[in-house]
């Protein structure tokens, strides 16, 4: 028994590696033993008490039908002016791609091999030597240019004032992207051997290991060749210069949204000598097996529910109309003949290729309806943008609203019967799968397939998800608004065994970061937002049982109460609302703080003026 997601073909922008973390995705059939892909969906016939679906924490990233085409454009003012005004290029092109190697394994002499790490550093203008800083992306599980063209808080805040200036360092996850060691495309090899180093932990030993070599190799040979050993020819003014640059004084302040906030959180608790503070954006490192109080299975579902609640900013019909909708559904997987087939396949408006021929057909396309509220619910943005489609399109300004605002917004909806209850899932699903508008049908049993690429990554995370990433879930239709998806550890501990030839950590994670148990920790800064699903799984004040948060330690959390997962890591927009405003001054605040606290610790040196 494996675990994957289920796609709409036409639609090239879907973004695969956000399925384990919704928990939308199906059961397939496992791979052969030297195979890292996925299978078509098949074996769906055991109770649905029997099923389980997992999600994990994951940035959204396009399926690679667009040929590297499809990546996230910022708005016209992060653009870059280019050799003449009328020029426009986005972030990326004021980066260098650069390459390290990298051991393989850390953390033991087993092996010599290495790897290839690709790495951007960008905005060098705004490095100052006389008060050194780095802002560190922490790549999550995908390309990393993707986070360099929309993590636009760095860019801003780096360029916000000379306290605040710092050069852009964004680094790529090992095995995603193009920084894959050789050994994993070796078919020779089984899975178990191709994937044995890559854990969050390897990742941060290279994130720690790429700061050392950034710090005291290409930025002291950059500040060489621009023969400014002391002062910057960017925006700041400096008249005095007192000392050489010197590595140990660089000020370290780590970025990451969703898995990359964790990896973030982690590396300040891991690595606080070279880390000297966090931002943490929608980053759920409270969802782990071990935790007290213990992790609730069913919070992601339940933030997806609040969303289509009135509370949520949604017409207040729509919640109870999808529970009545996806119970008929379910029924008809449950009990339905020949003709509720054909029937479904009309009211959902699916494609030839997609018609509903068996019960499997039904619970197949139900997940397939369940990954538009989830997508939505994680990209509830106040404003038109693109990032969910990864550029390939645009999402109306509160796009789950948007949906819930169509036929699922009737209250006199269940009145109408069945067919009008499922009929208005499709109509709140093509506020996502059809963005275009140009589609005719939908083509949910995705008969095509996901190509090698995009099953290669999506399987990357499931690797991970079965060694160390052991994030329990579940809906229950009762708390959520979707229908039974019980959490069973022993059935997910036997598939990845069956998959992956490993036992999960069952543990692993809480007990090498510590769980709720930061008492210790210092110099983090948490954001979530109220409509993004992963919120309760993060710190936030009304999750912190232990008394965490801690302003003299750092240690702070920022909500937002119309913020989607990590709003405030993108690009400021003209029409920001006061109270993301206000987080963006929070987050500069504490960098600022932060940095004044490392130079604290060095003599010598005389402040920017």
């Amino acid at each position: 028994m494996r675990v994957t997601h289920t796609r709409h073909t036409s639609r090239v922008a879907l973004c695969f590696l956000a399925c384990l973390a919704l928990g939308f995705c199906v059961e397939v059939t496992h791979a052969g033993d030297d195979e890292i892909i996925v299978h078509d969906v098949s074996s769906l016939r055991e109770s649905l008490s029997q099923r389980h679906v997992k999600r994990r924490p994951s940035p959204l990233t396009p399926l690679s039908a667009c040929k590297g085409a499809c990546t996230y454009t910022p708005p016209n003012h992060a653009l870059f002016d280019k050799a003449t005004s009328t020029a426009k290029a986005p972030p990326l092109s004021r980066c260098e791609e650069k390459w390290y190697t990298q051991p393989l394994d850390h953390f033991s002499f087993a092996t010599a091999e290495t790897y290839e790490q690709r790495y951007f550093i960008c905005a060098t203008e705004f490095f100052n030597p006389r008060s050194p800083t780095i802002f560190f992306y922490t790549g999550n599980e995908a390309d990393v240019t993707l986070y360099v063209n929309a993590t636009g808080l760095m860019w801003e805040t780096a360029g916000f004032s000379d306290e605040l200036s710092a050069a852009l360092l964004f680094a790529e996850h090992r095995y995603y992207g193009k920084s894959r060691p050789k050994t994993m495309d070796d078919e020779t090899k089984p899975k178990i051997q191709r994937l044995a180093y890559l854990t969050s932990e390897q990742a941060m030993a290279d994130y720690a290991a790429l700061i050392r070599h950034v710090t005291e190799v290409d930025l002291v040979q950059m500040s060489a060749a621009r023969g400014d050993t002391g002062a910057s020819k960017g925006f700041l003014k400096v008249k005095q210069i007192a000392r050489p640059f010197n590595p140990s004084d660089v000020a370290v302040i780590t970025f990451g949204g969703s898995y990359g906030g964790m990896l973030s959180t982690w590396m300040r608790l891991k690595y606080p000598h070279l880390v000297a503070g966090a931002i943490a954006g929608s980053a759920p490192v409270w969802s782990f097996l071990g935790e007290e109080p213990a992790v609730d299975p069913g919070a992601f579902a339940a933030g997806v529910t609040y969303d289509a609640t009135a509370w949520g900013g949604a017409n207040a019909a729509c919640q109870g109309n999808v529970r009545g909708a996806f119970r008929e559904l379910i029924n008809i997987f449950e009990n339905g003949d020949s003709f509720d087939f054909k029937s479904v396949t009309t009211l959902l408006r699916l494609c030839p290729g997609s018609a509903i021929k068996k019960d499997e057909d039904i619970l197949t396309t139900a997940y397939w309806l369940q990954d538009a509220f989830d997508y939505l619910a994680m990209g509830n943005y106040p404003y038109e943008d693109g990032y969910i489609l990864m550029g390939d399109g645009t999402l109306p300004a509160f796009p789950f609203r948007k949906a819930c605002s169509k036929k699922l917004g009737d209250a006199t909806l269940a009145k109408k019967g069945r067919d009008a209850l499922i009929a208005a899932l499709a109509d709140f699903a093509g506020v996502y799968y059809n963005y275009s508008g140009t589609l005719s049908c939908f083509d949910s049993l995705n008969v095509n397939g996901p190509n090698a690429e995009t099953k290669v990554d999506t399987n990357l995370w499931d690797w991970q998800y079965c060694t160390e990433m052991f994030m329990p879930s579940s809906r229950d239709g009762v708390r959520d608004m979707f229908f039974s998806q019980p959490w069973n550890v022993t059935e997910q501990v036997k598939r990845c065994n069956d998959v992956w030839g490993v036992t999960p950590k069952l543990r692993w994670a809480d007990t090498l970061f510590g769980g709720r148990r930061l008492k210790s920790a210092s110099n983090i800064l948490f954001s979530n937002g109220a409509l993004d699903p992963w919120s309760k799984l993060g710190v936030m004040r009304t999750t912190d049982f232990n008394d965490v948060l801690n302003d003299k330690k750092g240690m702070v959390a920022i909500e937002l109460q119309n913020g989607a997962h990590h709003l405030d890591f993108f690009w400021s927009r003209e029409h920001d609302s006061d109270e993301l405003k206000q987080a963006r001054e929070v987050e500069r605040f504490w960098i600022g703080k932060w940095i004044k606290q490392k130079r604290g610790k060095k003599k010598g040196g005389v402040a920017v003026e």
